[in-house]
């Protein structure tokens, strides 16, 4: 499965960078999903919300990705992480590799949102 059309959109709510996966979580998608977070990290952002709701896919590498991810934002630099739009396949992986215990798992955008603001 190759969805080369991956996009990330991201928005900001309070004091929460929210990004927003689209398509298929591979290593192109990891490495674009990171960018994202990396810029918004730059711009002295410390708590932010992946929703996974339009990527109901992620391969082993969009698992090492996100995981590099969770550790620069909750060990690097001591910011905020929360999932929200996890398939329940997906979420047993995060579970299973220790995803969940660096970020918190909700239901909505904005109950995550509302989670990790100031």
């Amino acid at each position: 499965m190759v969805m080369s059309n991956f996009t990330v959109k991201t928005a900001i709510s309070k004091d929460v960078f929210i990004v927003r996966p689209c398509g298929y979580v591979d290593e192109n998608g990891g490495a674009k999903l990171a960018k994202a977070v990396n810029e918004a990290l730059s711009e002295e952002r410390k708590k932010v919300v992946i929703n996974f709701s339009e990527s109901p896919v992620i391969n082993s590498q969009g698992i090492a990705q996100i995981i590099e991810i969770a550790e620069i934002i909750v060990d690097e630099i001591g910011g905020d992480l929360a999932f929200v739009g996890l398939s329940e396949l997906a979420s047993g992986v995060f579970k299973m590799v220790g995803l969940l215990q660096m970020a918190d798992l909700y239901g909505s955008e904005s109950e995550a949102v509302d989670g990790i603001a100031d």
